[in-house]
């Protein structure tokens, strides 16, 4: 028995040591953020275990929304309280009009809860480089060797800033968060992100191929960071966060020390409550703008909400635009998505002046449209209370 317990131990040693001298050693903070907890990969509550972050302050001037008329009317029917039950639901809110209609939490959550953006914040970073369009700092139709030279030779030279933004880079970076020995998730668990990205190039004809990958945003927040001083966070604290009045602080995950040049994990781990991500989405409806004020250049935001076929011949999505998801109801309203790995969602539907932000452990893998059907029935649920 002593032999068999020291011959386990001792490859348990000798596995946790190959793990750290082949930069492997990420993998034990993932399972115990996810196996261990019963999950199978991340989830929305894993603030507790980010080691580095920057905070993203409340705003000097937070700008409560205000309750509109049907607040306190409107009510989630018997089977939409069964929907959310089912898919694990943490919270849903609509707001029309900039005023409160509905708000639901869930499973222990509150209007002070944080939670993970997970992909939602694609759309947020896709934002910093609108501000840096506006200051003239990028071109999206520049080549993206212009700010990263790397990419300056072969097929690479051929990629530009706006196929980044569209997801069209042809970079086979990956984008399976069960894979732990894959892009995303080293992306997500492990740290110097920039080490990770430095020796993908492009594989085909850059521009020609819709591929979701998180290593797209990752590569717009290295090109930002070779532009301006600052970071993302500051980008964000700075010309979105406290102008548009939000009343939490939020977190923005690192893939290390911030006293070794960490940076922000672009793809995920914005951490806010859901009445805050509520703002971007009536940032969008508002093109841009808040109370009058234009945080983004509203050609920028036109743009970002525009099908990538309606702005290249080079592909043909219709349901993507810069780093956000577009559709339309089965009445044909058109609307806009920041969308996460769990089904959290920001759903702005201009023709309702409408938006509704739903968070959750879970979503269905159904889809329609190239959208998760949840999207559909989220905004549905909406439109029933209006």
């Amino acid at each position: 028995m002593k032999n068999v317990v020291r011959i386990v131990g001792g490859s348990l040693l000798a596995v946790v040591a190959l793990s750290y001298l082949t930069n492997h050693d990420y993998l034990w903070g993932g399972i115990r953020e996810t196996w261990l907890r019963g999950w199978e990969n991340a989830q929305i509550d894993d603030l507790q275990f980010r080691e580095h972050v920057r905070t993203i302050p409340a705003s000097s001037d937070p700008q409560p929304w205000p309750e509109g008329p049907l607040w306190g009317k409107a009510v989630l029917s018997e089977g939409a309280q069964a929907w959310h039950e089912e898919n694990k639901s943490a919270s849903f809110l609509v707001i029309q009009h900039d005023s409160l209609v509905h708000e639901s939490y869930f499973r222990g959550h509150d209007a002070t809860t944080l939670t993970n953006s997970f992909s939602m914040v694609k759309s947020i970073a896709a934002m910093a480089v609108g501000m840096a369009v506006g200051e003239g700092l990028v071109d999206e139709q520049a080549p993206l060797a212009t700010y990263i030279p790397r990419f300056a030779e072969g097929m690479d030279a051929g990629l530009t800033v706006q196929a980044v933004l569209q997801m069209r880079s042809h970079i086979p970076f990956g984008e399976s968060y069960k894979d732990p020995f894959g892009f995303q998730a080293k992306a997500y668990y492990r740290d110097d992100n920039r080490t990770l990205l430095e020796p993908y190039r492009v594989s085909g004809e850059p521009g020609t191929l819709f591929e979701y990958q998180g290593g797209n945003t990752m590569l717009l927040a290295e090109m930002l960071d070779a532009v301006r001083e600052g970071n993302l966070s500051m980008d964000i604290a700075n010309g979105l966060w406290e102008q548009m009045g939000a009343e939490h602080d939020a977190f923005w995950g690192l893939d290390g020390n911030p006293e070794d040049d960490a940076v922000e994990r672009a793809f995920a781990q914005y951490y806010a409550t859901t009445r805050d991500y509520a703002r971007f989405g009536q940032m969008i409806l508002d093109s841009g703008a808040w109370k009058g004020e234009q945080l983004l250049d509203k050609a920028f935001v036109t743009r970002m909400i525009t099908p990538q076929n309606a702005l290249t011949d080079e592909v043909d999505a219709d349901f993507y635009g810069y780093q956000i998801w577009l559709g339309r109801t089965d009445d044909g309203l058109a609307f806009s998505m920041m969308e996460g790995l769990r089904g959290q969602m920001v759903i702005s539907v201009p023709a309702l002046d409408l938006v509704v932000v739903r968070t959750g452990y879970a979503k269905s893998k159904k889809k329609k449209r190239h959208l998760p059907v949840a999207s559909y029935e989220v905004i549905e649920m909406a439109r029933a209370m209006l």
